[in-house]
């Protein structure tokens, strides 16, 4: 498996990388290179099989923190389980302690893939929120959960 940042010549195989996982595409803004942030693409046998990107908060919002979190992840249902997500997240995680010593990551309550996958990485609990940075669970019925890595 290649890791690589992602560019906007991926648009297209990000695009069916969401349509297969129901979720919605991805933009030309949220694709496109920046400095404060990464968008990385997991590659097989020249074949695109996960996205992944980070964000990047200067202030603090609420009870969320100012700085680096992880951000969405999508992996097409026939490459789930194969470690690609894993991968992603430890490339975006390196790609962070370059910048700061903390990441941050939230994840619904109920995904418990995720927040197994991050704890496996080396994320601690830090709280329970409604909502983090206008992001919410479920259309406000289920909690978000803040995780953070310091390295």
């Amino acid at each position: 498996m290649q890791i690589r940042e992602a560019n906007l010549d991926d648009l297209q195989h990000v695009g069916a990388i969401c349509d297969a996982s129901g979720r919605a595409r991805w933009t030309p803004e949220m694709v496109a290179p920046k400095s404060e942030r990464v968008v990385l693409v997991a590659a097989m046998q020249d074949e695109i099989v996960g996205v992944a990107k980070t964000h990047f908060h200067g202030e603090p919002d609420g009870e969320a923190p100012a700085g680096h979190y992880l951000g969405g992840v999508v992996v097409p249902p026939n490459s789930r389980r194969r470690g690609i997500g894993s991968a992603l997240t430890r490339a975006r995680v390196e790609w962070i302690w370059f910048r700061s010593s903390t990441v941050y990551y939230f994840a619904n309550e109920h995904n418990t893939a995720s927040i197994r996958m991050h704890e496996a990485l080396g994320f601690q609990f830090v709280g329970r929120f409604a909502e983090i940075r206008g992001v919410t669970a479920d259309d406000g019925r289920s909690q978000l959960m803040l995780f953070q890595a310091c390295r």
